[in-house]
């Protein structure tokens, strides 16, 4: 048995980053069972759990348990792979195996991690979708926590334009958190790449969302925050990326409005690179941006659009703005829609696509 079998068989227990290393320290390249079971030092290493792990030490169980994860579709990496991701030398615990399933070669790729509120306004997730789309269109792969809120948004949006995503889950595979996003999660794993530090039936404990944090972060060559408050969770992904030398970049949103805080305070600390068009972070990636071709709009519908320069409007403000009756508005707006033009956000309001 080689280092590499032997790391994919502690991947099938919990154990934690320093007791792995120390049972490779006390192994000293000799990867056995026979030494594992027989050696008092890895007795004392894994404590309470020496006694069930040890009966388990045997070719038939690291067998059965690679069998149950090829059925699974679930592969293993690790840091003696050659598809183990070089930007993983950042992290100082860095994991010596995850799980996955999906395209490993998206982890050679540019990658733009996108994170952020868990609740975004209307204008959050314009924003969110418009990055996401435009970079992932580019050839950028978009890097997220498959959360609620500008993950999902922004996991989706890359997706829906053809683009490539990568998840990183805070839980197994079988355990997938939020559960509502499990048929994102099984989306991802055909179109993209899903990975985990966790066994497949591990649930999403609270302090696993920093471990995952971390590898969001890492796997980046541009950390994006499209919308987040000044206590937002985003802020540990942040400092990771600061950290790890990551160019962190941030959108910034209404003053006056609490989910823009944690926007606003990273660039007036100049922490975050302020961005205005996803152009910017596909130029900095080298990257190169699709041409949108140009849809034909009527005069009508140009009214219409025109308003909408000025923000996101209600029916009622945009009926006012182009002087439309509303059953006209209403089948143009439809109409726009379609086309993919203009987009409804939450509250009933709409805003350019």
């Amino acid at each position: 048995m080689n280092k590499n079998q032997f790391i994919r068989f502690l991947s099938a227990f919990e154990l934690s980053h320093s007791k792995i290393t120390k049972i490779l320290e006390e192994m000293e390249g000799e990867f056995s069972f026979e030494k594992f079971y027989l050696s008092d030092k890895i007795e004392e290493i894994l404590g309470k759990d020496y006694t069930s792990i040890a009966k388990k030490s045997n070719e038939e169980y690291f067998k059965m348990y690679e069998d149950r994860l090829k059925e699974k579709g679930i592969g293993i990496v690790t840091c003696e792979d050659e598809d183990y991701p070089e930007k993983f030398v950042k992290i100082d615990d860095a994991p010596y195996y995850f799980f996955y399933i999906g395209d490993l070669s998206l982890l050679k790729l540019p990658a733009v991690s996108m994170v952020g509120t868990r609740s975004p306004s209307g204008y959050g997730a314009v924003i969110t979708e418009r990055f996401a789309g435009d970079i992932a269109s580019a050839g950028g792969v978009i890097i997220s926590g498959l959360a609620y809120g500008v993950d999902g948004l922004a996991h989706r949006k890359a997706l829906a334009v053809g683009g490539k995503t990568i998840a990183v889950l805070a839980g197994g595979f079988d355990k997938v958190y939020p559960a509502e996003h499990n048929g994102l999660f099984r989306e991802i794993c055909e179109k993209g790449l899903v990975i985990s530090e966790l066994r497949p039936d591990i649930k999403a404990l609270k302090f696993h969302f920093p471990q995952r944090n971390r590898i969001v972060a890492a796997l980046a060559d541009a950390l994006l925050i499209t919308e987040a408050g000044a206590k937002s969770g985003t802020s540990i992904t942040k400092d990771f990326a600061l950290d790890y030398g990551v160019p962190i970049y941030a959108v910034p949103g209404n003053i006056t409005s609490e989910k823009s805080e944690g926007t606003n305070n990273l660039i007036a600390s100049m922490q975050g690179i302020c961005v205005l068009e996803p152009k910017f972070i596909i130029d900095e990636l080298g990257l190169k941006q699709k041409k949108v071709q140009s849809v034909q709009l009527s005069m009508n519908e140009s009214l219409i659009t025109d308003a909408l320069k000025g923000g996101q409007l209600s029916m009622d403000e945009i009926a006012q703005i182009s002087k439309l009756n509303i059953a006209k508005l209403s089948s143009l707006l439809t109409s726009l829609e379609i086309k993919a033009i203009i987009r409804k956000v939450p509250g009933g309001f709409y805003t350019l696509a």
